[in-house]
């Protein structure tokens, strides 16, 4: 009897369908198994242990995994991800694990959280550590043994707790380490923290609170990148969220705790913050990439702020590129007497200013940086950039010219164009000011333009009018674009 089916019929297809998936099948199977371990390490923990219905080959594939991430999600999931969670751990073989993130409510289960943060540092030999903690209801001590681990490369602390910590710390290899909305306990014990990490080369300190710490030293001969966020309202969703906030809300109560970088080798540093604290460099800095934001969020601003971002561009004097937000700039304007002080920025080649509102390019502060960078080359502001029309005559704002537009300055950048007069002002003003400018790229406000009529139109009449300003420059070019595309709408 012939059982054959038609070649392009229903059932034959289907036959084919799964004679490719066991073929398919069959060629994963043949994998070694190391191979289809290391594929399995890029699913998610309980993705992985589910393969081990697939066939008798597979049902413990999985206990040989060197990643595992628990999350435990919904509260009302609790009973049974603590389960799984120990279940996979019993089961887990004696090779080492290169990654363990756990990410759950602490609760009063502190005895196993501590218990499976053991398994992994001592019996696994950890390399990765990400553990997100909220939620607590009793005191939680992280064990000692994990401070003392030799394996340990990357730590991801996120707690919303008061940091207790052992006697002994050393992180012999410990290269990464973010800290995020921790409570600092005391200035030893901060200060042991940092010293334990020899070899330590990025550093994240996100939203902390320091207000148990007076002073602290943050010093690792090899440490290259220096990232730091200083907040204290948090938007987190969770049940710690009232209890840290009256944490930083005591924070305002005290002056701010010292903190000294001292990092010869460090390249890249970023600060992103309330000026809650204060910053500084211990002796010149190596940092060719910085950058500076104020998160305001509505705060009042002293002379004290303005020496503490004094402080930290004073530490910048070989910066290479640097990023200022236009907050930190009128914040330095508290104190104009510092002014004079400020360092010579011989390096800088890049120049970019952010902010979220129109940049008045007659900021005294502004002036005074550019004009102390001889070296700039690329200037760019990240939103419009105006200038009062009542400026018209150049010796009231480029008097005296910086040195970068005689010698230097070949780019000037420009998002968030719209065309008003103000904006037409001050691209006037640094067209003809810059007299080896090369090229000017102006990004128009896309949605501004399509909101307020004919889009192509308006474009072209402002592009018109730029093109009739004149230039200290003769080969200087203009380039006009929309949004954020890279191709020039207009240029000439």
């Amino acid at each position: 009897m012939d059982v054959s089916f038609p070649l392009n019929s229903g059932k034959n297809r289907k036959f084919r369908k799964k004679q490719n998936a066991k073929k398919r099948r069959k060629q994963i199977d043949d994998l070694p198994d190391p191979i289809i371990q290391h594929i399995l390490s890029y699913l998610s923990t309980e993705e992985a242990v589910r393969t081990s219905i697939l066939s008798k080959r597979w049902k413990y594939l999985w206990t040989s995994i060197p990643k595992l991430d628990f999350d435990e999600g919904a509260l009302d999931r609790r009973m049974m991800f603590m389960k799984f969670v120990e279940r996979v751990l019993a089961l887990h073989d004696p090779s080492d694990i290169k990654k363990f993130s756990l990410s759950c409510n602490v609760q009063y289960d502190t005895s196993c959280i501590n218990a499976w943060i053991c398994f992994s540092v001592v019996k696994h030999k950890v390399q990765e550590l990400d553990l997100y903690l909220i939620n607590f209801q009793e005191p939680l001590a992280l064990p000692p043994c994990l401070f003392t681990c030799e394996s340990l490369e990357v730590l991801i602390l996120h707690t919303f707790h008061s940091l207790k910590l052992p006697s002994s710390i050393s992180f012999s290899s410990l290269k990464f380490l973010a800290l995020e909305k921790v409570i600092f306990s005391d200035d030893h014990s901060t200060q042991q923290l940092f010293t334990g990490c020899p070899i330590l080369e990025d550093l994240s300190i996100i939203d902390c609170i320091w207000k148990n710490v007076k002073a602290v030293c943050i010093s690792s001969p090899m440490l290259q990148r220096f990232f730091i966020t200083d907040t204290y309202l948090l938007d987190d969703e969770n049940d710690d969220k009232d209890d840290m906030n009256a944490e930083a809300d005591d924070q305002n109560d005290f002056n701010g705790c010292q903190v000294v970088i001292f990092g010869t080798s460090l390249k890249s540093f970023s600060f992103d913050g309330q000026l809650i604290n204060d910053y500084c460099f211990y002796n010149p800095s190596s940092i060719v990439d910085a950058s500076i934001q104020l998160n305001k969020r509505d705060a009042e601003y002293d002379f004290l702020d303005a020496h503490r971002v004094f402080k930290l561009l004073s530490g910048l004097g070989n910066v290479e590129k640097l990023t200022l937000d236009v907050d930190a700039l009128e914040v330095l304007s508290y104190a104009k007497e510092l002014f004079a002080h400020l360092p010579v920025f011989y390096k800088l080649t890049r120049l970019n200013v952010e902010s979220g509102f129109p940049i008045e390019f007659d900021l005294e502060a502004l002036l005074t940086i550019i004009r102390n960078s001889p070296c700039l080359n690329y200037l760019s502001f990240g939103t419009q950039v105006c200038l009062p029309t009542y400026c018209g005559n150049h010796d009231l704002i480029m008097n005296p010219v910086p040195s970068c537009f005689v010698t230097n300055l070949e780019t000037i950048e420009i998002f968030g164009f719209r065309g008003a007069e103000k904006e037409m002002h001050a691209v006037k003003i640094l067209l003809g000011s810059a007299s080896v400018l090369e090229r000017i790229v102006i990004i128009c406000d896309e949605f501004y333009f399509e909101f307020h009529g004919d889009l192509e139109k308006k474009q072209k009449e402002i592009f018109e009018q730029i093109l009739l300003f004149p230039r200290g420059s003769r080969s200087c070019t203009v380039h006009f674009l929309l949004g954020i595309c890279k191709a020039p709408r207009y240029s000439g």
